[in-house]
């Protein structure tokens, strides 16, 4: 076994020299790609950035990585953090934009990253609403924000980090909502299953499931048990098992609870106007806002390797 070593030490030198070339083609790739920039306004931060694209090297290694779910989010974040510029803001470092990172703001940040790095989004089967008929389409990523994407922007007096809204569901049952950011959805992700991650995204674009992604927006949960408030602020530990787990009829007034709009309205609108291409279709073109940039982004991706 010990002799073996050397040959496998060889034989790794041998790949790494092969792959220099290549990575210096995909480095040259992505300094001639970085002319190619996209400014946008964050809704939530409330500063504007500058996303450079991701060159090939960069996003093969997101692709290939081996590794849990919330440590690819975590590299894929990593690399948002490196190709964007803030302006006016400064982070500490990286775990400091990822406290301070909502969902609209990276939502914003993963489409200017999608815009500056392909030219094509991946083709989509689209049905029309009106007639029925069903075409492939295929979009430059810009086309998906509008003048009325970003249709609000951080309004209250204190910063989203300090916010809460409070909401009581039933007498007994009051529920503190927030503005989540990257850190909390980490924490929720690394309690899940790869496959189950995998299934979920096929099923509804996000690794999470309703009741996860709702949970992000939970900061505490007061409970009255045997006449005394138990509040619970462990969103692992206590507050995502309790929402998951409690009665459906308590589940579904709690999931139509208006108040949570408070936060999900800075939430950008994505949506592409589609030309129907069935002549005798009366209604011409319509609205299509099934997008998700990061998906897309990863499809993409997917579709220039494959």
């Amino acid at each position: 076994m010990l002799d073996e070593i050397p040959t496998v030490i060889k034989q790794q030198e041998i790949l790494n020299k092969k792959a220099e070339p290549l990575a210096d083609i995909f480095n040259a790739l992505g300094i001639l790609a970085g002319t190619r920039s996209i400014e946008i306004d964050l809704p939530v931060l409330k500063v504007s950035c500058i996303v450079k694209p991701v060159n090939g090297s960069e996003e093969l290694r997101l692709r290939t990585m081996k590794a849990s779910g919330a440590a690819f989010i975590r590299s894929f974040n990593k690399v948002i953090y490196e190709h964007t510029t803030f302006k006016g803001m400064d982070f500490e470092d990286f775990e400091d934009f990822q406290n301070h990172l909502t969902p609209p703001d990276k939502a914003m940040l993963v489409y200017a990253l999608l815009d500056a790095t392909f030219a094509k989004l991946p083709e989509k089967i689209i049905t029309c609403p009106s007639c029925g008929n069903t075409d492939t389409y295929e979009f430059e990523p810009h086309s998906m924000v509008h003048s009325d994407t970003i249709s609000k922007i951080w309004d209250k007096k204190l910063d989203h980090k300090d916010y809460q809204v409070v909401s009581e569901i039933v007498p007994g049952f009051t529920i503190h909502y927030h503005m989540p950011d990257e850190s909390t959805r980490i924490k929720i992700i690394q309690e899940k299953e790869n496959q189950e991650m995998r299934e979920e995204l096929e099923n509804t674009n996000e690794v999470l499931s309703q009741m996860e992604l709702f949970s992000l927006y939970v900061k505490q949960l007061d409970i009255v048990v045997d006449g005394k408030v138990k509040e619970l602020t462990d969103i692992v530990g206590e507050i995502l098992p309790v929402l998951i787990n409690m009665p459906m009829e308590l589940k579904t007034k709690l999931l139509n609870d208006e108040t949570i709009k408070e936060f999900i309205e800075y939430s950008p609108k994505f949506y592409f106007n589609i030309p129907c291409t069935a002549p005798a279709c009366t209604l011409g073109e319509f609205k299509w806002d099934d997008i998700s940039p990061e998906q897309d982004f990863f499809l993409k991706a997917l579709s220039v390797y494959n």
